[in-house]
């Protein structure tokens, strides 16, 4: 059993060794923002190598030695896991409540080694200590399992509450049979599961870590994409794969679908004037305004410039004109203020509603035209597209 147990040490710190290797180069084609929690983690993955060379070392140097400083240095590892992960994840990072943890379970391990030596006393506290910390990487990703799909953080989870469960089941079988002396070369089935987790199964947790900041990166381009940095409502990519959508659910269920489209009347002349920040400034006041009208299933996007779209599901061509008001209304009669000056917001609305078996780019553009008709009429007013 000695050798299996020495074997699994090996193969742990080659491959944390790996592990250590593969982060430190992915890390390098991450944002800066996103490096901090690789690099907690890395280092938390570097105290393994080393905990299992101490507890190799046991018989060569003393036992609270190698056994609290080699246990701790593992506990120690899991715990920065852990905090890489609630900082990956938004969350405080609890850094004092891990460590104590660890801090706590090493004053343990040293006390039954060294003053009342007692092995199966050692494996509990080390098996609640490894569990908890384990349980905070699965917690930290619980909400992963509230969404579809395949995902990175989920299988992280999933291996992260494993080894929680391997944990707990070493703890039961000391429980249940106790013994006062042994060690980890002398080795029962729980202990090995649990020391091929420690050894193995942190690449795979490692595997994941990587796997949440690609998805992450991968978001973030998305974002770009879809989402328009200026106002936050959505881009004309997302507004159209937003429409065909909305297209497609109208069409297939009979339900109504209407679209607004809002252009300023006035947007030049305050870029003339005023200056493009001025123009920002009312864009984003525009999309401010509009969001505290629309309902929460109402979509809005910038088609481009000072256009903007609201798409309204369930609404026929009578509701958004009222919509369509309201939002005229909202936008222009709170003024946008601009180093102490109100700047007026006035917006020509066309409203049209989709026709049957008529595509998103039609519906779009009757109510450009309908737009265009509001302003040949004065602007600052709602025109409504013929509805054949």
């Amino acid at each position: 059993m000695a050798l299996d147990v020495l074997s699994v040490m090996q193969v742990g710190v080659l491959l944390s060794a790996l592990t250590v290797l593969f982060l430190a180069q992915a890390g390098q084609h991450f944002p800066a923002e996103r490096r901090r929690h690789l690099r907690i983690w890395t280092v938390g993955l570097l105290l393994h190598p080393l905990a299992w060379v101490m507890l190799a070392m046991r018989g060569q140097v003393p036992d609270p030695v190698s056994i609290s400083l080699g246990n701790g240095l593992l506990l120690l590892g899991f715990a920065e896991m852990a905090r890489a992960v609630r900082g990956f994840q938004g969350l405080p990072e609890r850094r004092l409540h891990l460590w104590g943890v660890v801090l706590v379970a090493v004053a343990g391990l040293a006390w039954f080694s060294e003053f009342r030596p007692h092995y199966s006393a050692r494996v509990l506290i080390n098996s609640v200590a490894a569990a908890m910390l384990l349980a905070a990487i699965a917690l930290a990703l619980s909400a992963a399992y509230r969404r579809d799909g395949f995902t990175a953080a989920r299988l992280a989870g999933s291996f992260a509450a494993f080894g929680a469960l391997v944990a707990c089941w070493r703890f039961v079988e000391h429980i249940l049979a106790p013994r006062v002396q042994g060690s980890l070369f002398d080795a029962g089935p729980s202990d090995i599961a649990v020391f091929t987790y420690a050894c193995v199964g942190v690449m795979f947790l490692s595997l994941g870590f990587i796997l949440m900041h690609t998805e992450r990166a991968y978001e973030d381009l998305r974002k770009l994409a879809t989402v328009d940095p200026l106002t936050g409502v959505l881009a004309r990519s997302g507004l159209v794969e937003q429409g065909h959508r909305l297209v497609s659910e109208s069409r297939r269920h009979g339900r109504p679908l209407s679209v607004l489209l809002l252009d300023m009347d006035q947007f030049k002349a305050v870029n003339d004037t005023l200056g493009h920040a001025a123009g920002d400034g009312v864009l984003r006041h525009l999309a401010a305004r509009a969001r505290l009208v629309l309902r929460g299933e109402d979509i809005l996007g910038r088609l481009g410039g000072d256009e903007f779209v609201a798409l309204l599901p369930s609404t026929d061509a009578a509701g958004a004109r009222v919509v369509a008001e309201r939002l005229r209304e909202a936008i222009n009669h709170a003024h946008m203020l601009y180093r102490g000056e109100e700047i007026p917001v006035p917006v020509s609305i066309g409203v049209a509603q989709v026709r049957p078996d008529e595509v998103l780019e039609a519906v779009l553009q009757r109510a450009d035209l309908a737009m265009y008709q509001a302003k040949r009429a004065g602007g600052d007013r709602v025109e409504l597209s013929p509805a054949v």
